[in-house]
């Protein structure tokens, strides 16, 4: 039985009751690598927090790079996703009116990735040349990814192409970190989502302290526990402020569900994503605390990215799949029913992210305290 008998739904939901399987879950927590970009621009751009900008350019760009996977793991006829690239529906036509946002990000997606990519590849270009001549099985290599930059003086005359990338950059990113929630919002009719007035903001938000808690946590296995407080206090200071502002976005969304349901009887069908609500508040303001403990004992910084992805985890699950479940009439909840391989589905983009990421971390250095060291 999918509802009670005193609930009211439309008949087709009944049968159709998830719009999107949680492999949108996994996908949205890959869009955490445009929000590393995003933050690897500012930094170079502020000249603040430089020494985290290897780190997080290549973080970046290996879970970026894998965002596109999601959707195409979710898609009933697969052979035709690159439809999407050579028939992009784009502007408007007497027989078509509107555009496709899922095209305009997947145009996005295609130009965010050249950009960062080839940023990346002018930033570590004169870093790759000193590999290079230090020998090695990967100096051939890095020969050819030094790009002919071959001393700081030829190096710095990039520094106003790699300032222009950067600014460039930040604008796919943004739409990137934005587009799970537009689309929610934008392309479908689930009661929640409809309703949920900060949903934007929290989930750009929320999508920064994953791409922080990420970082930090990667940090900390590559230095086995004895992080540089130099290099994590900038970090955990953004997570910091990320996670508070989930937090409050959170809470303030309560306060407005309480404000215009609570006399109302669809205040018993959102009563389904409330206790998580208060669970990621909780879990986010333990990630704010630590955060702040962190930046005078930086070794408690794993625990910061625990808790932040304990509550992010909640948080993101009860956005994409537990707001589903409400009916689209708000007076109705309907049962949770995976398919067989959804688990699967979901950790592969993850998977195939991480593995990217290890794989250019043999390449490039992650870590340079100084140009060329």
């Amino acid at each position: 039985m999918m509802l009670e008998t005193s609930q009211y739904y439309y008949p087709n939901e009944a049968t159709t009751p998830i719009v999107w399987d949680p492999v949108v879950f996994a996908y949205t927590f890959l869009i955490s690598g445009a929000d590393m970009i995003i933050l690897a621009s500012l930094a170079y751009l502020t000249k603040r927090l430089t020494r985290a900008i290897p780190l997080l350019i290549v973080l970046g760009i290996s879970f970026f790079a894998t965002v596109l996977f999601g959707p195409l793991a979710d898609l009933r006829s697969p052979h035709k996703a690159t439809l999407i690239f050579s028939s992009p529906h784009l502007l408007p036509t007497a027989e078509t009116p509107g555009i496709s946002l899922i095209a305009f990000q997947s145009i996005l997606w295609i130009i965010g990735l050249i950009l960062s990519v080839t940023f990346a590849l002018l930033y570590f270009s004169y870093n790759m040349y000193l590999k290079a001549s230090e020998g090695g099985k990967l100096s051939k290599l890095c020969r050819i990814l030094s790009l002919g930059i071959r001393d700081e003086a030829s190096y710095n005359k990039l520094q106003p192409i790699l300032k222009g990338l950067a600014i460039i950059m930040i604008v796919p990113m943004t739409f990137w970190g934005i587009y799970p929630a537009s689309l929610m919002i934008s392309q479908t009719w689930v009661f929640l989502w409809r309703n949920w007035t900060t949903l934007i903001f929290a989930y750009y938000a929320d999508t920064f302290v994953v791409a922080t808690a990420i970082s930090i946590l990667v940090y900390f296995i590559m230095k086995a526990g004895r992080v540089d407080s130099e290099m994590v206090k900038p970090l955990l200071k953004v997570h910091a402020a990320g996670s508070i502002s989930v937090v409050g976005i959170t809470a303030l969304q309560l306060a407005i569900w309480w404000f215009w349901f609570i006399d109302s009887p669809i205040n018993q069908s959102i009563a389904i994503v409330i206790p998580f609500m208060y669970l990621a508040i909780v879990l986010l303001s333990a990630s704010f605390l630590l955060s702040i403990i962190s930046l005078r004992f930086p070794v408690v910084s794993v625990f910061v990215s625990l808790a932040a992805f304990s509550g992010t985890i909640i948080n993101k699950w009860n956005m994409v799949v537990n707001g589903q479940l409400i009916s689209a009439t708000g007076l109705g909840v309907l049962e949770l029913h995976l398919p067989s391989d959804w688990l699967m589905l979901t950790i592969s983009p993850i998977s195939l992210g991480v593995f990217i990421f290890v794989v250019l971390s043999f390449i490039f250095q992650l870590e340079v305290t100084k140009l060329g060291k």
